[in-house]
């Protein structure tokens, strides 16, 4: 079994700033403009909450390997939904998240290995796209959640 140390070796990952490692695979141009398309490899740490945030593009969480991960996502009407992304029973082997959807993640078990993720958006991933949002901003406005940003073991 590859370690985690490895996996983020060999692919030449670094530290994410929602957290987690990422580093970016491929895109495609289709003309002068934004890039049709993006992909990134992204891992999550056994420990690692990542923080809510959004983008203006939609993206695609699709699962490779490790341990299930629990995503939360906060629509634009402020509904909050949970689900799975893994293999398991009660998972999804990929998970969809339109842009402006606020989301975040963490390992629901303590026996987590990490979870190695491909995302892929839909334009290309822009910096300035991204917002990272305050935990104290979420829970002041879902106080439901307040949860969430401790590991539930």
């Amino acid at each position: 079994m590859i370690t985690a140390e490895e996996l983020l070796r060999r692919y030449n990952m670094e530290p994410h700033a929602e957290n987690g490692s990422f580093s970016e695979r491929h895109y495609v141009s289709l003309d002068e403009g934004r890039p049709a398309s993006g992909s990134i490899y992204y891992y999550v740490a056994p420990d690692e909450i990542t923080k809510f945030h959004h983008i203006d593009c939609d993206e695609y969480w699709c699962y490779v390997a490790g341990s299930p991960l629990e995503l939360c996502r906060i629509s634009p009407e402020g509904e909050v939904s949970t689900s799975m992304l893994g293999i398991e029973e009660g998972c999804s082997p990929f998970i969809y998240f339109k842009k402006g959807v606020k989301f975040a993640s963490r390992h629901p078990k303590h026996e987590s290995e990490g979870t190695f993720i491909i995302c892929i958006t839909v334009p290309r991933f822009r910096p300035e796209g991204f917002t990272l949002c305050e935990d104290e901003d979420i829970v002041k406005e879902h106080p439901e959640l307040e949860t969430f940003f401790t590991l539930p073991y």
